[in-house]
């Protein structure tokens, strides 16, 4: 009797351990992503060097500036390019109103 109950918590423990380590095998492959971990932060956007690329051409280059700015810091997005077609890339900047409806971004 004694010894049916230890062989069957030790085939219990072997088939846990063999299951955990299977499934760290399995979450590894799930959770690296181009060698960062799923789990991260994702990378902090420079909204600096972004807006001053977005706002490279605009006329009214401060402004354009201070919009962007805030634009990206509320959502951590700034779109490719100086034109208005690439908008649609960063779906919240590309929505932001000022108080009169106008878009908000540059």
């Amino acid at each position: 009797m004694a010894f049916s109950r230890i062989s069957l918590v030790v085939l219990l423990l072997f088939i846990i351990t063999v299951h955990v380590v299977e499934s760290r095998s399995v979450l590894g492959d799930i959770v690296m992503n181009n060698g960062r971990s799923l789990l991260q932060y994702p990378p902090q956007l420079n909204c600096n060097s972004a807006c001053q690329t977005r706002c490279s051409r605009n006329w009214r280059y401060k402004m354009c500036l201070k919009m962007c700015g805030a634009c990206c810091s509320k959502c951590s997005c700034v779109p490719p390019g100086t034109g208005q077609d690439t908008r649609n890339v960063c779906p919240c900047y590309d929505k932001m109103r000022n108080p009169h409806g106008q878009l908000k971004c540059p």
